[in-house]
């Protein structure tokens, strides 16, 4: 079973209000779908995690008449649970229809970032992934960032990380930078993916505490 990690870029006048919002705001560090249920009815409903100040968020959720309710919940400082609920329009219809197909799972979350993109995972066959992608409206460029046999335990750490986080841990391991005795330097590991050293560094850091973190949390997962 094949899964593909997905970047989907939106032109400006396709975009969802709130995601436009991450693009023109420095308020708003991250906005992940989480959750959503999309039925035969008029309105959606999803779960957001969103980072950043929450404020300047909910305020552009009440200036956006097709989102019908919503609700906050608190984690921390930054981070918060949205629950709403909104009215489906012809983007999501365009963007999410050729996703809702036999033999295709969208596997959240769904990361909305700026310069219009949203990055997913869908899992598949390889004929239903094909027409999935094909069947995306060509104003929404679609690039296909990885490809792989799919494994839930893997794929429970993805939410936790960035792609550039992601790819480093990634060359990080391949170049033998865990093994014991250390067969490469954060050096290689920069070189591998194209960014300065303390970069590099700081991706490893963050990645190695997101893992380690997401993987104490599997312990309540039977």
């Amino acid at each position: 079973m094949k899964y593909l990690r997905v970047e989907l870029r939106f032109p400006p006048d396709l975009m969802h209000p709130i995601h436009r919002l991450i693009d023109e705001s420095d308020a708003i560090e991250r906005d992940v779908l989480v959750q959503g249920t999309i039925l035969d009815e008029p309105d959606d409903t999803f779960l957001f995690y969103v980072e950043g100040d929450i404020d300047v968020y909910t305020d552009a959720l009440r200036s956006v008449d097709r989102i019908r309710e919503f609700d906050v919940t608190r984690i921390d400082e930054t981070g918060h649970y949205v629950f709403l609920t909104q009215r489906r329009d012809a983007v999501d219809d365009a963007m999410f229809g050729p996703l809702q197909r036999t033999g295709v799972v969208v596997v959240p979350p769904v990361d909305f970032r700026s310069n219009g993109i949203a990055r997913l995972t869908i899992v598949g066959d390889h004929g239903p992934l094909r027409d999935a992608l094909a069947e995306l409206p060509d104003r929404i460029d679609t690039t296909v960032l990885r490809i792989g046999e799919y494994d839930w335990r893997q794929h429970l750490f993805d939410p936790a990380l960035t792609d550039r986080q992601f790819d480093a841990l990634a060359a990080a391991v391949e170049s033998g930078y865990y093994e014991s005795p250390r067969a490469a330097t954060v050096e290689e590991v920069a070189e591998r993916i194209g960014a300065s050293p303390s970069t590099a560094s700081e991706h490893l850091r963050k990645a190695e505490s997101a893992v380690m973190t997401a993987f104490m949390e599997l312990r309540d997962v039977p």
